[in-house]
């Protein structure tokens, strides 16, 4: 893939983000997409450079694949991220479009069943706590409040007690509470 977008590609990146981020933030996130993966598909070592690139986290650990962020932008699960999926997770994320459901779902669903599990969830809110860095995930306080979070969650948003989330329950729960989504966003 060359260095710059042509009209073809730049019209077909507009229709993925639906118009909402413009050609300059477009070029912006396609520099960076490829200075992580130049053959243009971001393999799980590529996505690991690229996030520890980025400082977003306090703490790395050199061990950390980061795996739950990699779902949620690998939207077809064939583990690798094309630039579109890239522009689709940060549509979601940004302007919370319909794609954050199934960007927030993709990150919990480990191991991609179509349910989401207490275990999943305490991995994914361990993990997050973990890269922030505040706070010592091994300590027994951090380990009993990641758990009273996810225990809150499960309460909420199982409705039929079966002690795991499906897209639908997640689904009409956040209909009814759309800041489920944020909240679960912001621990993943």
């Amino acid at each position: 893939m060359g260095k710059g977008i042509s009209k073809e590609q730049m019209q077909e990146y507009k229709d993925t983000i639906k118009g909402k981020f413009d050609e300059k933030e477009i070029k912006h996130m396609y520099k960076l997409f490829h200075k992580a993966a130049p053959s243009g598909k971001m393999g799980k070592k590529e996505f690991k450079k690229y996030i520890e690139e980025l400082a977003i986290f306090k703490k790395v650990d050199t061990q950390e694949s980061y795996e739950q962020l990699f779902r949620g932008y690998d939207r077809d699960r064939d583990g690798t991220i094309t630039f579109k999926e890239y522009l689709q997770y940060h549509l979601g994320i940004v302007f919370s479009t319909h794609d954050l459901f199934e960007i927030v779902f993709a990150m919990y669903d480990a191991d991609g069943n179509g349910y989401i599990g207490r275990e999943e969830l305490v991995e994914v809110v361990t993990n997050s706590t973990r890269w922030m860095g505040d706070c010592d995930v091994e300590s027994k306080d951090v380990q009993e409040l990641i758990q009273a979070e996810v225990d809150k969650i499960v309460s909420f948003v199982d409705v039929n007690k079966d002690g795991q989330i499906s897209k639908e329950e997640l689904c009409a729960a956040a209909e009814k509470h759309p800041e489920i989504l944020e909240k679960l966003k912001n621990l993943a």
